[in-house]
């Protein structure tokens, strides 16, 4: 009986592939509109009853007929081509939704031109989302036009079964000229969406192009004038198509996700995107300035849930590194996050902001059940796996920190922050051998980094120390020196550097910076303490001060 159901919905699904059910609807309309207008004007014209009759006959015998050609053509920009078969590579292009017994199904309500079947590994679909171009006439639209690549990639990632890159996978080819099919081979997809935005006053454009990363060829293309209030609406609309290309459907439980959480205020979601994009930028300054434009988000929209899970996820930041927060920042919050989770329940960011607040008041298991439930609503989100694992490991759960990092290495296997992370985990399990392989991989993948982005200084910086590691003393070194050189206050650049300095037995060096952090107050005690770079400091009276000292600023203000 599975077996009869299976083939039963396969059959529908590849009518569905063939529009032969859309081009079935529309002759159906069509034909009783003829017999209606037939049966009207026939007879004061004085046609015999036998032409009336002949109408319905010439219907009934052209609706197999239609029927068939649906199913065997489409009607392409290129002219009539057969319709590919399942399992051949797709030839689509925007706007082939009809068959060429009817052309009039072209404009009822318009479909991705490709269903999963015909797609290249259609039995694992996977998507990378490029940044936005920003064709607006200022050229000062870029957090915009990121934004809305980034909000497409949360969407998508709730979505089971369709695998998506990782904003950083998919943003080191911003304002590069790569082909598609070298992008798609480079990150291991299906396909790549790309597009454009052109925003003007109160309007905004946008173009989005999905296009098979094995040909070359469009999978769906669709252009959006829509008004600003619209833009999340919009987002919402472009994931839905992008999944109907690659797959057959969405649940309604994935529909939800995919629209809850947004917003209609233009003002609000301005300051969100903005935030978002400093947010993202991991420094001192830039992580105080999200969160007082996630307030004013807030402020603008206090229905606005996406905003209260991302005051809550900078906040939660900002108090695990204790960067410059006032003392009610934990009752702030988790107000916050419970807020985001009140206006759309079960949202994967609100979750996520639970957990790092959480772990960074050092309860663990609260932060373990949070991160759970984020993971079970999104389980293929690479930040989940990322904040999880990061958690883990300063908790002291270490063999679950490496579990997890290794998991969100396998979604992005080019991600040079992940295998930098797992080297610590491995090495504090005493995987030395595993370790060594995973900071080879980290210079590899910095390297390449660095020559794309010159200027990443995290990049530089984690390649210190994995050099530090591997005993190359003047590439780590050099490494430093150039991480300090762009990012001098940094507090992620100066830890990083302690720990290369410490590596490299310049205890003096890593013990001064780290000693800045305990005056001021700033710094992660318990990561500080599981940190195997620092094994070396252990026992010193200078780093036993550090860690006391950040362990009672820590009671303090991390009581949530």
């Amino acid at each position: 009986m599975t077996d009869t159901n299976a083939t039963i919905a396969r059959w529908f699904a590849e009518l569905r592939r063939r529009k032969v059910v859309r081009v079935a609807i529309v002759y159906v309309v069509i034909a009783w509109l003829l017999i209606q207008v037939a049966d009207a004007t026939f007879e004061p014209i004085g046609l015999p009853t036998w032409a009336h009759r002949l109408v319905i006959v010439l219907v009934m015998l052209g609706f197999p007929l239609a029927c068939g050609l649906a199913w065997a053509f489409d009607v392409t920009p290129r002219g009539i081509e057969r319709t590919p078969a399942p399992n051949a590579p797709s030839r689509g292009t925007p706007g082939t939704t009809a068959g060429p017994a009817l052309g009039a199904a072209a404009w009822l309500a318009p479909q991705p031109a490709v269903a999963a079947a015909s797609l290249p590994g259609a039995g694992n679909p996977s998507v990378a989302i490029l940044p936005f171009a920003d064709m607006s006439a200022a050229r000062d639209q870029e957090y915009f036009c990121d934004g809305i690549a980034e909000e497409i990639i949360n969407a998508l990632c709730c979505v089971r079964g369709l695998q998506v890159a990782s904003r950083t996978s998919s943003f080191q080819f911003k304002g590069r000229a790569a082909d598609v099919r070298e992008i798609g081979r480079s990150l291991g997809v299906t396909a790549v969406l790309e597009g454009s935005v052109r925003r003007s006053e109160e309007r905004v454009r946008i173009t989005a192009q999905l296009v098979s990363s094995s040909d070359g060829f469009h999978l769906w293309s669709e252009s959006f004038d829509r008004r600003l209030e619209d833009v999340f609406a919009t987002q919402s609309e472009i994931a839905r198509n992008i999944v109907g290309a690659l797959r057959s459907s969405l649940t309604r439980e994935e529909e939800e996700l995919i629209e809850r959480g947004g917003t209609r205020n233009p003002q609000a979601y301005e300051y969100y995107l903005r935030a978002r994009q400093l947010h993202n930028e991991h420094s001192d300054t830039t992580i105080k300035q999200a969160i007082g434009l996630f307030r004013r988000a807030i402020e603008s929209d206090p229905a606005f849930a996406k905003a209260h899970a991302g005051l809550a996820m900078s906040l939660g930041s900002a108090i695990f590194w204790r960067i410059g927060v006032p003392s009610d920042a934990m009752d702030e919050g988790m107000r916050a996050a419970k807020r985001a989770d009140e206006l759309a329940p079960d949202l994967p960011e609100a979750w996520l902001a639970q957990g790092t607040l959480c772990s960074a008041s050092l309860q663990a298991a609260e932060a373990d059940r949070a991160f759970e439930k984020a993971l079970q609503t999104n389980p293929d989100s690479f930040d989940v796996l990322h904040l999880y694992a990061r958690h883990a490991f300063s908790a002291g759960q270490t063999a679950k920190s490496a579990e997890l990092f290794e998991r969100a290495r396998l979604l992005e296997p080019d991600d040079y922050q992940i295998v930098a992370l797992l080297s610590g985990s491995l090495r504090k399990l005493g995987e030395e051998q595993r370790a060594l392989a995973a900071d080879r991989d980290t210079i590899r993948l910095t390297e390449r980094r660095i020559e794309l982005y010159p200027e990443d200084s995290r990049a530089l910086h984690l390649a210190a120390g994995a050099y530090a590691r591997l005993g190359q003393r003047d590439r780590s070194l050099a490494m430093a020196e150039r991480a300090l050189a762009l990012r001098p206050r940094e507090f992620a650049t100066l830890y990083n550097v302690a720990c290369a300095y410490a590596l490299l037995g310049e205890k003096d060096r890593a013990l001064s910076i780290l000693e800045g952090f305990g005056e001021v107050g700033q710094g992660s005690f318990d990561w500080i303490r599981e940190d195997p770079d620092f094994d070396s400091l252990h026992g010193d009276p200078r780093f036993e001060r550090v860690v006391a000292r950040l362990v009672a600023i820590t009671s303090a203000p991390r009581t949530g």
